[in-house]
């Protein structure tokens, strides 16, 4: 049950695939501050590993194995996991205080829910215009 132009397909999502993933490397190594370095390799990767996935799925579904359903799952997993883990990351940054770039549009949230000291005690916000 191996369709003709099944396989053409899945090398093109395997190669979009691969040219979001040079894009998120690209981003990560150009863009100025941890908040853009954080949001290239997450939209962009997350995307490029989506299609590289659904490329090999497609590849293993014209075939008898159930290797289509591991890509399956991989693709839910990763749109599970990956947002909320750069959530994090960006959070705890903002609650670090780390600035963003100058030439950056938008702005991290000035009030933090939570400033960290370096001893890891947490303490109430701080009015912005003390720091």
């Amino acid at each position: 049950m191996n369709e003709p132009g099944l396989p053409l397909i899945s090398a093109l999502f395997s190669l979009a695939g691969t040219f979001f993933f040079v894009t998120a490397a690209i981003g990560l190594l150009r863009l100025p501050d941890f908040y853009t370095r954080t949001h290239a390799p997450t939209k962009a990767a997350t995307l490029g590993l989506m299609l590289i996935a659904i490329g090999s799925m497609l590849s293993h579904l014209g075939q008898d194995s159930a290797l289509w359903l591991e890509d399956l799952l991989l693709v839910v997993f990763v749109l599970l996991t990956v947002p909320v883990s750069s959530q994090m990351l960006v959070r705890a940054a903002a609650a670090r205080g780390v600035r963003q770039h100058e030439a950056a549009r938008d702005r991290p949230p000035t009030d933090p829910v939570e400033h960290v000291d370096d001893v890891g005690e947490t303490r109430p916000d701080q009015d912005p215009s003390n720091t």
